[in-house]
């Protein structure tokens, strides 16, 4: 049986440490990050499916986890948020 390996994912944007201002501190996975750092690169969930080598559900999944913990409506708004608090770079 062969062994599971990982697919190699293409080089992304670095992901920016939040500073310790006192701002409210949101927690995202890992793979939260990842949907947003390609979001921020204009990607849309189907082609981040594609490029994560998952389905667009899971893709639009994560975007709903994201959406709650920034407590807003729209992936963009969080993704705003997202870059305004140094967690992914515009």
């Amino acid at each position: 049986m062969r062994a599971l390996q990982p697919k190699p994912t293409p080089s992304l944007p670095p992901v920016v440490q939040p500073s310790g201002d006192g701002a409210p501190h949101i927690r995202l996975t890992r793979k939260e990050l990842e949907v947003m750092r390609w979001a921020m690169l204009g990607k849309s969930s189907w082609e981040i499916a594609r490029i994560l080598d998952c389905t667009e559900s899971a893709v639009n999944y994560h975007f709903a986890n994201i959406r709650v913990k920034f407590n807003v409506s729209s992936r963009w708004v969080a993704l705003r948020q997202a870059a305004q608090m140094g967690l992914v770079k515009p």
